[in-house]
């Protein structure tokens, strides 16, 4: 009986102390603002977009990040805002007792750089594990493979909410998902060339030749067939004999020599 009572007793002071904790803090915090904010951005792949991009933004479109009272302030509002920042992967946002707002935001993998038949720029990059497009950023160039050739002036990031999976701009995400997964494609990949709807052309960094890829279907399983070319036949005969490798075919792989 004596035991629980000292039980009941101890429990009451606890939650009496963090009653007052709390109302400490509510009483301390209260007239008190956000006065400043701190941006740090991580980066997966070359620099798309700096700090003081990340706080232009911010200033714009997310109102009332500093100035708000501390405890009316909604910090998961402030991450969703910087969420619908097209640079953004993931977004941390935290406060510390200072008043100032401490931003994290991981940059979105930039993989290909697309060119359309309108000759509009923009970004295919990796945002979790699908791709979106991104707005070309002239002053902040990145090395990736360049597509171009019959890509449709449609496709563009205003019009992302548009595009089907029957699409160029579908194809051209996947292709740069799927190179992006082994560093060995990804190095081995100078541009990619739309001939048409499904007929796609890589042109490699490193040997004088075209890989004609044909449509997105199967694309693991022409790329092994492309590198079982690569170590078994371009390693033996020379990288330089071959101006044509054709993966459209299945498992029948045409090599057209070149003609001297």
């Amino acid at each position: 009986m004596e035991t629980s009572k000292k039980r009941v007793i101890g429990l009451l002071v606890v939650t009496g102390l963090l009653a007052c904790c709390l109302l400490a803090y509510l009483l301390l915090s209260k007239g008190n603002v956000y006065k400043g904010v701190r941006v740090r951005i991580l980066y997966h792949s070359d620099t798309l977009v700096t700090a003081n991009d990340l706080k232009a933004y911010m200033l714009e479109n997310c109102p009332n990040v500093t100035g708000t009272p501390r405890h009316n302030a909604d910090l998961s509002q402030i991450g969703n805002c910087i969420r619908n920042w097209p640079y953004a992967d993931t977004v941390r946002v935290s406060a510390d007792m200072g008043g100032i707002i401490h931003v994290e935001v991981v940059q979105a993998k930039v993989l290909l750089h697309v060119i359309n038949s309108g000759g509009s720029s923009f970004y295919i990059a990796r945002r979790g594990n699908t791709g979106r497009m991104l707005p070309y950023l002239p002053n902040h160039p990145v090395r990736v493979p360049v597509a171009s050739g019959e890509i449709p002036d449609t496709c563009r990031p205003d019009l992302v909410m548009e595009m089907q999976d029957s699409s160029v701009c579908h194809d051209l995400m996947k292709l740069a998902l799927c190179l992006d997964r082994n560093p060995f494609w990804k190095a081995q990949t100078s541009q990619i060339f739309v001939r048409k709807r499904g007929d796609y052309c890589l042109v490699p960094t490193v040997g004088n030749h075209l890989v004609e890829l044909g449509g997105v279907g199967q694309l693991q399983h022409k790329l092994d067939n492309l590198w079982k070319i690569y170590t078994q036949g371009f390693n033996v005969a020379g990288w330089q004999r071959y101006s044509k490798v054709s993966l459209q075919y299945g498992d029948r792989i045409p090599c057209e020599k070149r003609t001297i």
